[in-house]
């Protein structure tokens, strides 16, 4: 009977050590994310730094999705193609291509 209770008191704690492991890691991930934002115009001129071709990956140390849309539209890049990496799409691959002006003097007629 001893031996039985030893190993239910392990399984809970197991359970325990487990749900404040995550809860940890839920907390790391919102204060890199938080801190991710802050520094978003300093990262996204970073890797927007005048390439043809950009690859930013999103995870939870990036800033958002949508805030690295915003920033690369703001200087001059669309995005070409999206990769989910994970099933939940919390990871993702991103590639910008530089926005091409056309000057409407260079375009032909038909």
């Amino acid at each position: 009977m001893g031996f039985l209770i030893f190993i239910l008191v392990i399984v809970i704690l197991m359970f325990c050590a487990a749900g404040w492991l995550g809860f940890g890691l839920f907390l790391y991930g919102n204060r890199t994310r938080k801190k991710a934002e802050a520094n978003a115009p300093a990262i996204l001129d970073a890797a927007f730094a005048g390439q043809d071709d950009v690859i930013f990956k999103i995870n939870m140390e990036s800033p958002s999705y949508e805030t690295v849309l915003i920033g690369a539209k703001k200087r001059g890049y669309t995005l070409w193609k999206e990769t989910a990496e994970t099933a939940d799409q919390s990871v993702k691959t991103l590639i910008f291509q530089r926005a091409t002006t056309v000057n409407p003097s260079d375009a032909r007629e038909p």
